[in-house]
């Protein structure tokens, strides 16, 4: 997989943003494939958000893949300049066996964010990066 994000809408207090995995072509229009969707709010408090990854996507990543996937994306996102670094985010596949929500919110600067734990193993397996995506240590 060879992330890359597409800021589709931006406002004054939240944004949106198409996943797109620039390893696989859409057949029919012979562009990449459209993998998920990312909308974020921001608010005095932090950023709250939602995440959506498309059914055939969720069944290539192992749960530990797709736990790094997001926790990428939530590392790209979590400190945007003036607002708050704290951050709810919920993960949805199409069926809710693989609902998640990860956040940050009252953990100090040695805990790590709520959810199941990085899996830092599989961040080997992450996508690439190609352009405004999350950062892979």
């Amino acid at each position: 997989m060879n992330l890359k994000l597409k800021r589709l809408v931006r406002t004054s207090s939240s944004e949106q943003y198409a996943l797109f995995d620039l390893d696989q072509v859409d057949e029919e229009d012979q562009l990449p494939l459209t993998i998920g969707k990312l909308d974020l709010h921001y608010t005095g408090e932090g950023v709250y958000g939602t995440i959506l990854l498309w059914d055939e996507t969720t069944r290539q990543l192992k749960p530990a893949q797709r736990q790094a996937f997001v926790y990428a994306l939530l590392d790209e996102i979590s400190q945007p300049m003036g607002v708050p670094n704290e951050y709810v985010v919920e993960f949805f596949a199409p069926t809710l066996d693989q609902y998640e929500v990860f956040h940050n919110v009252g953990l100090g600067d040695e805990e790590d964010a709520v959810g199941i734990e990085p899996a830092h193993d599989a961040m080997e397996d992450l996508p690439k990066r190609n352009g405004p995506v999350a950062k892979q240590s």
